[in-house]
């Protein structure tokens, strides 16, 4: 093969895998810069309450992504996911950067599982063990460091449950 055929192959190669990585990282930084509509929710553990900034997962394409692609989440921070029904819930961390504290929680806003410091990329099913209405995501380990446990409140309209 001559020295042009073979540079002209090179080339073709280099800019098909070119493109090919470009396409992944955009597609990657589309994911990550979805629109979720955001709100505040309160935690209230037995000693104290904590208030967080939430994302809200509301709908299946909201839900499909969630905090995939992320890279950070500020300390105070999450996602609550909702769905219209109670039910069994499963979740995982495919393409998801950070490790996450997963709290599954019932429709009257009380902790009924907690997933601590779940693993980042893990197609491992992470499992509601009840029946939840919605699901909040945090930074891994920040449910130990706050002492949130099973049987805590989330305070959110969802739950009816504000004027406590």
């Amino acid at each position: 093969m001559s020295s042009t055929v073979f540079a002209s192959r090179m080339q073709k190669i280099i800019v098909i895998n070119l493109f090919t990585a470009f396409f992944i990282l955009f597609s990657q930084n589309s994911h990550s810069q979805e629109k979720f509509p955001t709100g505040e929710l309160t935690v209230k553990t037995q000693d104290t309450s904590y208030d967080f900034d939430i994302e809200l997962a509301l709908d299946d394409s909201h839900r499909q992504y969630g905090l995939m692609f992320r890279t950070n989440l500020p300390e105070m921070n999450g996602m609550l996911f909702i769905y219209e029904e109670k039910k069994r819930i499963s979740m995982w961390m495919k393409n998801t950067f950070i490790p996450l504290d997963i709290l599954f929680i019932d429709d009257d806003g009380k902790i009924i599982r907690i997933a601590k410091l779940q693993q980042p990329r893990s197609l491992s099913l992470i499992r509601s063990g009840g029946e939840a209405k919605a699901v909040l995501e945090l930074n891994g380990g920040l449910t130990d460091k706050l002492n949130i446990a099973v049987g805590d409140e989330i305070i959110y309209p969802t739950f009816g449950n504000m004027k406590k």
